[in-house]
């Protein structure tokens, strides 16, 4: 199958782990890189343009397009996705007997130590999740419970990055500010998305964020951010 095919199947798939998505597209991206290297940016922008809430892609089109050797480059980071240990690291977080949930809403939280979410994207403004994680998220801040994001191999973006990503999902530059400067007085945002399960989801309630690394702080999380800000990504859609 050409490059450009396997592509567009990635790009048309509904739900999928972000993971699992960005390395097929990254397979396909190094065909692509070995056999018409100026379609790759091109290539980048349709993908990010239908899976806009994708972290994983971003991460994968921001390497892949400012290295050297892309088709190398591809490789890696698809190694990489693979292999991400992240979701053993968060079971190896957990405090011993800890109660943690991932879905439900308040009457799940009765008797929860803390809540698990998995991010799609993490940064300076926000998270993107699914949009199930709406309602467990509103209990978690009433009932005070803390909030552990699973965020894995390529899902911190950085600021650039992160706006651009917020333009792709529908959100306006004055949501986007509005959701960095609420602090902890709002409630979780959502903005209206355009696509997709995805939503933007502010940080309030994040105790910590548990990567490839560990577990961290949010702020040690976001600055220990491996995805370049490359121009050819920041154009407004």
């Amino acid at each position: 199958m050409h490059p450009i095919e396997r592509l567009r199947y990635v790009a048309r798939t509904g739900r999928a782990d972000p993971s699992q998505l960005a390395a097929q597209a990254a397979w396909a991206l190094a065909d692509l890189a070995e056999r018409e290297p100026p379609a790759l940016v091109p290539a980048c922008h349709r993908l990010l343009d239908r899976q806009p809430g994708c972290g994983p892609l971003w991460w994968l089109a921001a390497r892949v397009l400012s290295a050297g050797d892309p088709a190398s480059e591809a490789h890696r980071c698809a190694q990489d996705l693979e292999d991400d240990p992240t979701r053993i690291l968060m079971l190896e977080a957990l405090p011993p007997g800890a109660h943690a949930v991932r879905k439900g809403a308040m009457s799940e939280l009765s008797s929860a130590d803390l809540v698990v979410v998995v991010a799609e994207a993490l940064g300076p403004g926000g998270m993107v999740a699914d949009s199930s994680c709406g309602a467990l998220l509103d209990a978690a801040r009433v009932a005070e419970v803390p909030v552990w994001v699973e965020s894995g191999i390529g899902r911190v973006m950085p600021p650039r990055i992160w706006e651009a990503m917020s333009w792709r999902l529908g959100a306006s530059r004055m949501q986007g500010r509005k959701a960095v400067s609420s602090g902890a007085h709002a409630h979780n945002v959502r903005f209206a998305l355009t696509r997709g399960n995805s939503t933007l989801f502010d940080h309030r309630g994040m105790e910590k964020v548990v990567g490839p690394t560990g577990a961290q702080p949010l702020a040690v999380a976001l600055a220990g951010c491996d995805c370049p800000e490359l121009p050819e990504l920041l154009e407004e859609p």
